[in-house]
């Protein structure tokens, strides 16, 4: 069994007997001798006998603080879920503030590996403070959310918890937001589809601000887009002038910058173009605007983007929930080139998202339904995410992407996919 325990220190690893059905355990155990393997990185052997009622108990300390400790009890036989699923969540036992899960592989002679990975919390509402100001956007784990205003209209409109409000959102780390506007009067409202999301583009602007002038060393990307039909003749001048009061506060440049020239500040993503009278507006230019998006396709397309090589990948058109796991290939096969550093600047915006009326809408794509660890049902995208990002981190790899996603805390405990995606920055110079 391998542990990965990044900026902790192992207090005691041992071994006892608990029969099942017990639900706590007596005594200090046996200790179990390991070995370091690697940076962070150890391994160790339970005994060689009937490992159905052994339990092993880790202790441990974090690097930073010796005085906050905690320790998790790990029944060393995989169950049936974590057979079938291929990773779970773990519970500690004492102490709090760390993120535990035991990942269980099946390699392709049939042999497994059993990894149990560790962490800290992340500060995820300031974990962007943690990376140099010289790092490319493109270089960094940027969780993100789908149409991210999308809070009411379940099960067609419906993308994000009415529990994860934007401000909800920006504390779990989520620095990529997704909003689709309609003009409505005077007013730029936030729509999915038909339904309106009960917000403005106004009271948007004023959660970002807030946010972002109380945490001055993170920053957002903003992707806009124009909800249609109908389409509104004078959208981006509209659009303009509600952003003209805080032009000091957004990034309009055409191009993807490091993070330090944007901290503090929020980044633009335009998919939408300039009206053809809209003269004076938009003179500093459209942040990220893409002079090319196809619709839905599978195999993605990229651009350039002032020197940025942009990867997309938006495939949304997946009819039906039997090909969940064709859009998950799509996605890791996206994604899989962010693992070394590029060559070039490149940014990569892989989507985990898709939608189809009636057998795939997005609470299905994203959390599935049924019971799939059983053989009853089909596992969502986000719980096939999670093992797959929970791989690259036992093989010491990262992700080198912005990926928005669908009901986000739907998956992996409470922060879900994000608190992942912000550790992943935060795992080492091996990676």
């Amino acid at each position: 069994m391998d542990l990965l325990i990044p900026n902790l220190s192992i207090i005691s690893l041992t071994c006892q007997t608990q029969p099942s059905g017990e639900q706590s355990h007596k005594g200090y155990g046996q200790a179990i001798p390991f070995v370091l393997t690697g940076r962070d990185r150890y391994h160790f052997q339970p005994n060689q006998r009937d490992t159905k009622d052994e339990l092993i108990t880790i202790s441990f300390y974090s690097y930073c603080n010796e005085k906050r400790h905690a320790s998790i009890s790990i029944r060393i036989a995989p169950n049936r879920n974590l057979r079938r699923r291929g990773w779970e969540r773990l519970k500690l036992s004492e102490g709090n503030g760390f993120s535990a899960f035991r990942l269980y592989t099946t390699k392709g002679d049939r042999s497994t590996r059993d990894t149990v990975i560790i962490y800290e919390k992340p500060d995820t509402a300031n974990f962007l403070s943690r990376i140099p100001d010289d790092t490319h956007l493109g270089e960094i784990t940027l969780p993100g959310t789908h149409e991210s205003c999308a809070l009411y209209g379940y099960p067609i409109s419906q993308c994000q918890q009415p529990s994860t409000p934007i401000e909800r959102q920006l504390l779990d780390g989520v620095r990529f937001l997704d909003v689709r506007l309609r003009v409505v009067g005077d007013e730029l409202l936030m729509y999915h589809g038909p339904r309106p999301q009960r917000s403005t583009l106004s009271a948007l602007l004023i959660v970002l601000h807030e946010f972002l002038q109380t945490h001055p060393t993170e920053t957002l990307i903003l992707c806009i887009k124009e909800e249609t039909p109908p389409w509104h003749p004078h959208f981006s001048q509209i659009l303009y002038k509600a952003f003209e009061p805080f032009l000091d506060e957004w990034v309009l440049e055409e191009r993807i910058p490091t993070l330090g020239e944007v901290r503090g500040k929020g980044l633009l993503l335009t998919r939408f173009d300039r009206d053809k009278d809209g003269n004076g507006r938009w003179e500093q230019g459209m942040g990220i605007h893409p002079y090319t998006w196809p619709d839905s396709r599978k195999e993605g397309f990229e651009w350039d983007c002032h020197g940025t090589k942009v990867r997309t990948q938006d495939w949304y058109r997946v009819h039906t929930f039997l090909e969940i796991p064709e859009k998950f290939d799509a996605i890791t096969t996206h994604l899989t080139p962010t693992l070394t550093l590029p060559q070039s600047p490149t940014f990569t915006l892989s989507f985990l998202t898709a939608s189809y009326f009636p057998l795939s809408l997005p609470t299905i794509i994203a959390k599935g339904f049924g019971f799939p660890s059983w053989g009853l049902g089909v596992e969502g995208i986000n719980s096939r995410m999670c093992r797959w990002i929970l791989e690259r981190m036992s093989n010491g790899e990262r992700i080198r992407a912005c990926l928005p996603i669908d009901f986000y805390r739907q998956c992996a405990g409470d922060e879900g996919l994000a608190e992942l995606l912000v550790q992943m920055n935060l795992m080492g110079d091996n990676q």
